[in-house]
């Protein structure tokens, strides 16, 4: 959204950086590189001084405001025009492909999303200023949350809401083709692609597991992959992932003496306490009563 935190140019070395005017501009940003061309920045900002903000390269840019109050807001796109209204928590702003966004704001700490989108993959956005999109807030915001953990299912599900993000604003937001008919919609993975999918997950399932190492064992792009699995798996990889580790965990409950956090880091849980909660969730049991049940 800004020059100090826009994913177009390099983020800063350190998250103060000079403001606008007295005092400094705060700034706090975490980084996800999705799959099929797409970047996610979750950011928050102070802006007690005026705050200038510029955004004007070769791919789409979506921001999503998700919370903090602002005093002030004027928001220009080139082609579009100028709006002056403060940002409400859920508007967004969308700006198409080498268009020119620029924005200056007073106000106090806010946090928002921004999305980076690769326009080959996702042609003819339209532009949108201060647009309500209930669906595009909720994913943002969930990303947001998912973009703070560390797990492979966590970039899993990252990877799989982007998806459902860039397709919707493909959908609603201007460029999307019709529909295609549901045999094309609905890929399956042939026997060997099956094969080699289940393959690397049993052999993966202490290591981190990503949904672009699967694709490429099929040849399938993400977006592809995620429902050639559904329909051949009858679950999403995350769903998958989730069951194959739970059953280890339980094999190894049941034939052996190890501690529980050896196995759960072999089972690629990162401790302890993320197996107890995961397994409760699921069972309604901790391990250590599962194993006490024999």
């Amino acid at each position: 959204m800004s020059d100090a935190l826009s994913v177009s140019p390099p983020p800063p070395a350190i998250p103060v950086v000079p403001g606008h005017g007295p005092g400094q501009r705060e700034v706090m940003r975490r980084e996800l590189t999705l799959g099929d061309g797409v970047q996610f920045a979750f950011a928050t900002e102070r802006i007690a001084q005026p705050t200038q903000w510029s955004v004007h390269h070769d791919r789409h840019t979506l921001i999503v405001h998700l919370d903090g109050a602002m005093r002030r807001l004027e928001t220009r796109i080139d082609g579009v025009g100028r709006l002056r209204a403060p940002a409400a928590v859920g508007d967004l702003w969308l700006i198409p492909a080498g268009r020119r966004y620029q924005g200056e704001a007073r106000g106090g700490e806010i946090a928002y999303a921004e999305l980076t989108i690769d326009p080959a993959r996702y042609p003819g956005l339209a532009a949108r200023m201060k647009y309500h999109d209930p669906l595009v807030h909720a994913l943002a915001a969930r990303l947001a949350q998912l973009s703070g953990e560390s797990d492979d299912l966590a970039a899993m599900l990252c990877e799989a809401l982007s998806q459902s993000l860039c397709l919707h604003l493909l959908r609603e937001h201007g460029g999307a083709a019709p529909p295609r008919p549901l045999r094309e919609l609905a890929p399956r993975l042939s026997e060997p692609q099956r094969q080699r999918v289940e393959d690397y997950i049993q052999s993966h399932l202490d290591q981190p597991i990503r949904l672009a190492a699967l694709a490429a064992l099929t040849g399938l792009s993400t977006h592809r992959l995620l429902i050639a699995f559904r329909a051949s798996f009858g679950a999403t990889p995350i769903q998958y992932v989730l069951g194959q580790r739970l059953q280890r965990v339980c094999t190894r409950l049941r034939r052996g003496d190890d501690d529980i956090t050896t196995i759960a880091i072999g089972s690629g849980f990162s401790s302890h306490s993320h197996l107890s909660a995961v397994f409760k969730r699921q069972y309604g049991i901790t391990p250590s009563e599962y194993r006490q049940r024999g």
